[in-house]
């Protein structure tokens, strides 16, 4: 699959604006088309009520989006020597459309109101973002982040859906790719292990009592294959990461538990702060002490064979998160949130928390393809560099 540098960050940036429009439309219910031009609320007057977190939160929303669409345009502009200056023209007018757009249509929502402000923070969002890739571009020495290629757009796109993810209440931490199947699958392998005629509660009670290791198998299956794609990512990435080795592997998988633990307890402590420890039940801690042993386990792993573990990674967590039983802590935290000035993130943390395993297994095969991969392996090996890390005997 070729895509050019332009297109991926227009792919990148039409991602993100759908992401934005998930958040300001949610929930995506109770729409009523009264007879009232969704652009009214221009001429109205400044909201009497707001706050500055509302505008905070607004501001930092189209950063990204600021930041995508002007390196598009620049990538197309940068032979005109008003390049930058009309990219940074062309990115805000786009951003100012989308968010009047978004902020239009709230009109036929009863639970939320179009502002004026809304649209200005957006706009001052955007600007910055296009003001940052402006003056990068103008820098020679930063050529490695303004020439980014679809391998290293696609990659932060992937990791970002990760982080969204954590802050999805799934029925256990990193049950994802849940499709809503649980009932049945869990039917199904209740009759394959003898309990067809059982009744709900007895196959419950089956689940249940393997419930602390099927959560740590879930959870570190999800660490390493998300640690493997990145590791994998990095070392395809020649540009970006030219330093980037094979046996760097331990480290890279480190950082990823690190981030991933502190990224969720942030989102628990802004989402849930009464369920802030809740998650970090005993299977989940043994998740990720076995995601951890795995740094071991697959130093010495060809390149190859890493991106296998992660495939059967990906697996494990899709058949785990479709089989496991409700708990608690997935009603407490719902709870919590619905009352939450974060409930318009609710819709964007599922649909991620669903889609990752799936855009990640794609990833494998379509850009860390096997024969990629083993491109890779077989140029590490004609340096005279192993493709890990040679294993001591014990």
């Amino acid at each position: 699959m070729r895509v050019n540098r332009a297109a991926s960050f227009v792919i990148a940036a039409l991602l993100y604006a759908g992401g934005l429009a998930l958040i300001t439309l949610s929930p995506l219910t109770d729409w009523q088309f009264i007879p009232e031009a969704p652009w009214r609320f221009l001429g109205q007057p400044w909201p009497k009520y707001w706050t500055g977190f509302d505008v905070l939160v607004n501001t930092l929303a189209y950063i990204p989006l600021g930041l995508l669409v002007s390196r598009a345009a620049l990538f197309k502009l940068r032979d005109l020597t008003w390049g930058p200056l009309i990219s940074f023209g062309v990115s805000i007018a786009i951003c100012l459309l989308w968010s009047i757009v978004l902020e239009g249509l709230q009109t036929y929502l009863p639970s939320r109101r179009p502002s004026v402000l809304d649209v200005f923070s957006n706009t001052a969002g955007a600007m910055i973002g296009a003001f940052i890739t402006t003056a990068y571009a103008q820098s020679a020495s930063r050529l490695q982040i303004t020439e980014a290629r679809p391998i290293e757009v696609g990659g932060v796109m992937l990791l970002g859906v990760w982080l969204i993810a954590q802050a999805a209440p799934q029925q256990i931490w990193l049950a994802l790719g849940d499709i809503g199947l649980r009932d049945e699958l869990r039917l199904g392998a209740a009759w394959l292990m003898g309990a067809a005629a059982a009744t709900p509660s007895v196959v419950q009670e089956v689940f249940a009592a393997q419930r602390i290791l099927a959560e740590a198998l879930c959870v570190g299956a999800a660490i390493t294959s998300c640690a493997l794609i990145l590791h994998l990512t990095m070392l395809e990435s020649s540009r970006w990461f030219s330093r980037y080795r094979p046996e760097h592997w331990p480290r890279t998988l480190v950082t990823i538990v690190a981030i991933t633990l502190a990224i969720r307890a942030i989102w628990i402590s802004l989402l849930s702060p009464s369920t802030l420890t809740a998650w970090l039940t005993a299977g989940t801690q043994a998740g990720v002490i076995l995601a951890l042993l795995s740094a071991y386990g697959l130093a010495g792993a060809r390149l190859s064979h890493q991106r296998l573990a992660a495939i059967c990674g990906l697996a494990v967590t899709l058949m785990l998160a479709n089989t496991l039983p409700d708990n608690n802590y997935l009603t407490d935290g719902l709870a919590d949130w619905s009352r939450g000035r974060w409930l318009n993130l609710q819709l964007l943390a599922n649909l991620s928390a669903v889609v990752w395993p799936f855009l990640a297994m794609g990833w494998l095969y379509q850009v860390l393809s096997r024969r990629a991969v083993r491109a890779l392996e077989r140029a590490y090996e004609r340096q005279g560099r192993p493709s890990g890390i040679p294993r001591q005997p014990i």
